[in-house]
């Protein structure tokens, strides 16, 4: 009986340390596992002068962001360029058929001019041809306020990607800037109390 007694003792023993080995792996877990709070807490704690990479890391980072922006700014622009080049096109084609509905309404008026042909015929066509020189006018003009409006998109996008390239450019500069001042005070000689007592 004392011997199942052991026995039953060793299992639970194991299995309680086998429960804490579990936890303590999940805290290790949290604790390294990026983003996590604990994680964060940790970098909070590391000296400023051991952080200089992290630095460097974050601009890079936050330099890396910008030029996605300015990407994606560059996608639009070329996107709506390709919508006004398409716009210019149907609006082309719009002052094309109206060029051509007006000839032939010239064309009906001068056969009802000359007498010739069926009058209610002919006025019918000619009714026809106005209405539909109307619609494709009323196309035409709507197909010009997109474009003007496109224009504003484009105009607009072109000064915010000049922007955005400014910053980058001063971003990278400021970096330059830093990275030759950190070199300056490394290379810097340093002058001691015996220099100034030689001279």
């Amino acid at each position: 009986m004392k011997r199942f007694w052991h026995v039953n003792l060793a299992l639970l023993i194991a299995f309680l340390f086998s429960i804490g080995c579990e936890t303590t792996k999940n805290i290790q877990k949290s604790i390294t596992s990026v983003g996590s709070p604990a994680y964060r807490e940790l970098i909070t704690q590391v000296p400023a002068d051991m952080k200089d990479d992290v630095y460097k890391a974050e601009f890079d980072m936050k330099v890396s962001g910008e030029k996605l922006k300015l990407a994606k700014l560059k996608n639009k622009l070329t996107v709506n360029q390709g919508n006004y080049s398409d716009s210019e096109v149907d609006l082309a084609k719009k002052y094309y058929k109206e060029a051509e509905i007006t000839l032939e309404i010239q064309k009906v008026e001068a056969i009802m001019k000359s007498g010739l042909g069926e009058n209610k015929d002919n006025i019918k066509s000619l009714a026809d041809l106005k209405s539909k020189k109307l619609r494709t006018l009323a196309d035409r003009i709507k197909i010009e306020a997109e474009l003007e409006t496109t224009k504003l998109v484009i105009s607009d996008l072109i000064k915010q990607i000049e922007a955005r390239e400014e910053m980058i450019k001063d971003m990278n500069m400021d970096e330059v800037e830093a990275e030759e001042s950190a070199e300056d005070i490394i290379t810097e000689p340093i002058e001691t109390g015996n220099q100034e007592q030689e001279s």
